[in-house]
């Protein structure tokens, strides 16, 4: 496993600190429900530059787990995704003794971006990494999965096709000249009540999903006609047609396409170019004053990252 996540590594290998990208979901079909409960799903989801920083020092010496975090809205007790990460690899037979993990939380929890999905595959690398343990990445998704449907995207580092109930990944190739603009309103949707409200009578698992980008060749310059779908948008909508306000901006101000990502409650608009973007982040601040806005793009492994000593 490459080690491009690492942004600080002490020389004793004792403590890392790791980057925890967020995710979008380019496109969400609903395809059936399971006799599990669970939803069967068809995705395209992509790490952004968009990030926390988690830093992990384990002293096999001890026994306590502790969480820290920046953010007051994030638990710090075993309710949190990095803390069950510790205790997914101790059930699988990997002893870890006491961590201390500190977040410094970028993204928004609640958001539907994938923060603490993505903070506990950090915590997993942090732990192959300082204990030597050098588990594959099958390994480690198979123990991610336990941990929540969305860790083992984050442990694969790049664009993946995702369908089953987060499991199954095809990674796949996505341009690197693309921008994002993600509003998030200050709330979170719940996902098992966007789940329950969706009619799957009314969805088309069919239909086809038309990306405003040549994944070999970058942004398409074709923006119109374009489409991308996300089937929780119908339910979603209805609850904070505020939302769809949003989603709806994005497009006047140029975006390729706009969707809400996962079962919300972020938004996100594609643009070809940076100052595009950020020409967009500017007149939505006037539009959504109590929004948090973003501008983020395709995570960049192993082209500016730098791993230093201490």
């Amino acid at each position: 496993m490459p080690f491009s996540w690492i942004l600080e590594i002490s020389s004793k290998r004792e403590w890392v600190k790791i980057l925890a990208p967020a995710k979008i979901n380019l496109f969400l079909r609903v395809l059936r429900k399971l006799p599990s409960g669970y939803h069967a799903i068809r995705s395209l989801m992509l790490p952004i530059s968009l990030a926390d920083e988690v830093e992990l020092a384990i002293d096999p010496k001890e026994h306590e787990v502790k969480i820290r975090c920046n953010d007051p809205r994030v638990p710090v007790g075993k309710k949190n995704l990095a803390y069950k990460a510790i205790h997914a690899m101790e059930e699988e037979g990997f002893p870890i003794g006491g961590a201390t993990i500190t977040i410094h939380k970028k993204i928004p929890p609640g958001a539907g971006l994938g923060g603490g999905s993505s903070d506990a595959a950090a915590v997993l690398k942090g732990v192959n990494l300082l204990r030597d343990l050098n588990l594959p990445r099958k390994i480690l998704c198979k123990i991610g999965l336990k941990i929540g449907a969305d860790v083992p995207f984050f442990l694969i580092e790049q664009a993946c096709l995702v369908s089953g109930v987060g499991e199954q990944l095809e990674p796949i190739p996505f341009p690197r000249d693309a921008w994002f603009v993600i509003g998030f309103p200050g709330f979170e949707v719940s996902t098992q009540r966007a789940y329950q409200a969706l009619d799957l009578t009314l969805t088309n698992p069919k239909t086809q999903v038309n990306m405003p980008f040549n994944l070999d060749r970058g942004p398409s310059q074709k923006g119109e006609g374009w489409h991308l779908v996300n089937d929780l948008e119908s339910p979603v909508f209805v609850w904070y047609p505020e939302l769809n306000l949003f989603r709806e901006k994005l497009k006047v101000l140029g975006a390729l396409e706009a969707r809400m990502t996962g079962s919300g409650s972020s938004i996100f608009g594609i643009f070809r170019e940076r100052a595009m973007a950020e020409a967009a982040q500017s007149s939505l601040r006037e539009f959504f004053p109590e929004w948090q806005l973003f501008v983020s793009e395709p995570v960049r492994w192993g082209l500016d990252d730098k791993v230093e000593e201490g």
